[in-house]
């Protein structure tokens, strides 16, 4: 039996957590090296040392200037979009997302006292192709072997219905985070998990609204002092914080103080529950209105959900469960840790993966008992049926209207993996190469999608205008789309190479280089 230890990892916006599934097939959190449960998403750059984790977060006052945080919001951006230079070398987002998990496969290999070789790593439902791209990317900067990536969500449903599988019951997962937001309707039915639909806002958290506090504070500070705190860095990291504490105390207190200190200069504020609520009422008809869209896009109404599944830190605020509550009266699930329910869930993903490569390849990598935890009665595995949270579509020539258009291949919410195929007319006669270009998004204009790559065939020649082209779009579990195209005998095919804001250079170059950094 080959020894692979293979855990789950929650890479958060503002937290990350980590967890396995233990010698008794039981889900645990690893406790990082701080003996906390969950570890701050936060980098401080201090020489050849990059220190991730509280050391970091409470250094974000002090030195302002050394400090990465929020850099889940960046990544699959490319490096032109964004980067962060620190003694002179210019990190991307994967980069940094590196170091981040680096710390916790070190803390988890010190905690169990073995190498930690594989990891599912979860993304938000509503990431596209190239955040989810730069999240395995990020995966193998840090030294893992990505066995998957999993949808928070159904990494939560996961955690929650490991010991209900025996109960049919269809579930709203509710995810919140610190930068993220996710809403997704979950079905578990016969030992399986299926996503019914989902949708959300990968720049709406935790953090919109320490940014509502910020703000109030710095306008308030300028009417009285004639100066902005927001301008200097230093300032601003402080007021973050201290925002970030009222909103918690605001959670269980109905008012709470805020004291703000500036060249000298201060500012004392008292802000109630009631006044924050309004403050921030744009941010919860936001999160209502996904929640009604989600369930629009199942077809559902609130009478055939049977659990609500709160999950991310910011589900802890009074006003999310009052919105929640207005919507529907659907019982709460409690049984839920909601900062650490996603780790969790991946940590069963982790498990589930390897028991079916061990199906696939007949070599053993787990203890016989832990096949028996992971099966129903009749002996199959748990098995987990994601959707298409995009649209997946061909770039194609309207005559009539003489413009591009966007034709859906796969739709949206379409159940994975998945295929699709259609015949087009070649837009001209003698036209020499079909080019088809793939494009992932809900928009029928072009430019409203993202590219996702191209393949071309080329044509014998004399072909009449309106000749078939055949188009085949294949989408796996992994979501890796491969697109073939036929025409007139002549093939091409095109598996999507996952874009990401690295090109095989700086992978190898931004491995070497985070290879020289001490991370703790």
């Amino acid at each position: 039996m080959s020894n692979r230890k293979a855990v789950g990892i929650d890479l958060g916006t503002t937290f990350s957590a980590v967890a396995h599934i233990d010698a008794y097939g039981k889900p645990q959190i690893i406790p990082n090296s701080e003996s906390e449960r969950i570890t701050p998403s936060v980098v401080l750059f201090d020489g050849s040392n990059a220190i991730v984790g509280t050391i970091a977060k409470n250094n974000t006052v002090a030195e302002p200037e050394k400090i990465v945080d929020f850099v889940k919001r960046e990544i699959g951006k490319a490096k032109e979009q964004f980067r962060r230079e620190f003694s002179g070398v210019a990190y991307s987002a994967e980069e940094l997302s590196a170091l981040i998990l680096k710390k916790l496969k070190s803390d988890a290999e010190k905690y169990l006292k073995t190498p930690v070789t594989d990891a599912v790593i979860t993304v938000p439902a509503y990431f596209n192709d190239a955040e989810r791209t730069a999240t395995i990317t990020a995966g193998r900067l840090a030294g893992l072997n990505v066995l998957q990536i999993i949808n928070e969500p159904t990494a939560a449903a996961l955690a929650y219905g490991l010991d209900k599988l025996d109960e049919d019951q269809t579930v709203f997962v509710f995810d919140l985070g610190g930068g993220t937001f996710d809403v997704t309707v979950m079905r578990i039915e016969g030992h399986r998990l299926e996503m019914v639909a989902t949708n959300g806002d990968h720049r709406l958290g935790g953090k919109d609204w320490d940014d509502v506090i910020v703000n109030y504070v710095a306008e308030e500070f300028d009417r009285a002092h004639g100066e902005n705190p927001l301008l200097d860095l230093q300032s601003y990291q402080d007021l973050q914080s201290r925002a970030l504490s009222a909103k918690i105390q605001l959670s269980s207190r109905e008012r709470t103080t805020i004291v703000h200190t500036h060249n000298g200069k201060s500012i004392r504020l008292e802000l109630t529950r009631e006044q924050f609520e309004q403050m921030t009422r744009h941010l919860i008809e936001k999160c209502k209105a996904i929640c009604e869209i989600v369930m629009a896009e199942a077809e559902m109404q609130w009478t055939e959900m049977n659990k609500i599944l709160l999950v991310g830190g910011m589900t802890r605020m009074p006003m999310v469960r009052a919105m929640i509550a207005g919507l529907s009266s659907v019982p709460l699930a409690e049984d839920v840790n909601p900062d650490e329910a996603v780790a969790v869930g991946a940590a069963i993903q982790a498990v589930l993966s390897l028991l079916n490569e061990e199906d696939a390849t007949g070599e053993k990598m787990l203890p016989a008992e832990t096949r028996q935890q992971f099966s129903s009665r009749d002996g199959g595995l748990i098995q987990v049926r994601n959707i298409t949270s995009h649209t997946l579509g061909v770039v194609l020539w309207d005559e009539t209207q003489l413009e591009e258009y966007v034709f859906p291949m796969i739709k949206k919410m379409t159940p994975m993996p998945a295929e699709a195929k259609n015949s087009f007319g070649t837009a001209t006669a003698n036209m020499q190469r079909a080019i088809v270009r793939i494009v992932e998004g809900e928009s029928t204009l072009p430019a409203e999608c993202t590219p996702l790559g191209i393949c071309d065939v080329a044509l014998p020649p004399f072909l009449p205008k309106g000749s078939p082209v055949e188009l085949t779009y294949e989408y796996n579990a992994n979501q890796v789309l491969e697109v073939e195209v036929e025409a007139a005998g002549n093939c091409a095919s095109v598996s999507i190479e996952r874009k990401t804001g690295l090109t095989a250079e700086e992978l190898d170059r931004a491995t070497a280089a985070l290879g020289q950094l001490i991370v703790a």
